[in-house]
């Protein structure tokens, strides 16, 4: 059945009026109003069912995760319920097995790979799979402090078949995507990040020519590159992280780490929208709700 022009033109405008209203306004039955108004209903049930959503978490380098944050994104993602979720990469810090650290026994004080293994998976597979809806794709990226599993093997093969993600977290739900690889999501792409210039996300959107997001260097950045105007733009945007933004090895320096993770809605056609909140003093305002941290 079509909705008469006039009676559209003012559910649209008001989407939620009552049959009654509708019917004392358009002079219509009150019957016709109530099929007018689940027909209106329905089809903007339809075309809200072609949005999807998808939130992409970067760098929570557990366990020197900074929980406020946490505990926001998780709230977040219980009210927002998102078709896509993408741990980024540099999940988890993985400092025990760092060359950085290598000879430093002090550093590594009751730093154990298990216990870093144990938390993360209590505190955050577990923690957000109990809210993601069933049909929920998730993505697992391996970021350079994950990589560091490769050079630990390289350097003590004896290691093979102890020390791997796959065998000491549960990620069946999740498609793991490898270090440096790209995952194209619609026309999004995202990578855990290469680039750690003053401009690297202006580096980013250059060298892969598509729009691309990273997290890798803790801070937000964009660049919008040039196009032909009939073409859609193509920005490169780096997102802040989810740790500690002043670890202990910073030694108190400053430094331009941001509280930032990113949502988007992906429209049928592969275009999107996105949207980075920022996270301060355990508080983030999204969508006219404010969520708070830390409790």
């Amino acid at each position: 059945m079509n909705i008469p022009q006039n009676v559209l033109e003012i559910l649209e405008k008001n989407p939620n009026m009552g049959r009654e209203r509708l019917a004392k306004i358009t002079g219509i039955s009150i019957s016709d109003a109530r099929i007018y108004n689940r027909e209106f209903k329905g089809k903007i049930h339809h075309k809200n069912s072609m949005i999807q959503r998808g939130m992409v978490l970067f760098d929570i380098h557990y366990p020197e995760h900074n929980d406020g944050c946490i505990d926001i994104v998780y709230d977040f993602c219980k009210d927002f319920q998102p078709d896509y979720f993408i741990l980024g990469g540099d999940q988890l810090h993985m400092d025990c097995i760092s060359h950085y650290n290598e000879g430093k026994p002090k550093l590594l004080e009751g730093k154990r790979l298990n216990k870093e293994y144990d938390g993360f998976q209590k505190d955050i597979i577990n923690r957000f799979n109990n809210i993601l809806k069933t049909s929920c794709k998730r993505y697992f990226m391996i970021g350079n402090h994950e990589y560091r599993l490769e050079r630990l093997l390289e350097a003590e093969p004896k290691l093979e078949g102890l020390v791997e993600l796959e065998r000491n977290l549960d990620l069946s739900k999740y498609k793991i995507i490898p270090f440096n690889e790209v995952l194209e999501i619609g026309k999004i792409c995202i990578i855990h990040g290469i680039y750690y210039n003053k401009y690297h996300a202006s580096k980013n959107v250059h060298e892969y020519n598509e729009n691309i997001f990273s997290g890798h260097v803790h801070t937000n950045q964009i660049d919008t590159m040039n196009t032909p105007t009939t073409h859609e733009p193509r920005q490169g945007v780096s997102v802040g992280c989810l740790c500690n933004v002043n670890p202990e090895y910073k030694h108190n320096k400053p430094n331009n780490w941001v509280h930032q993770f990113m949502f988007f809605y992906l429209f049928e056609d592969g275009t999107f929208n996105y949207y980075l909140p920022i996270i301060l003093n355990n508080r983030c305002m999204i969508n006219n709700k404010l969520y708070v941290g830390g409790n």
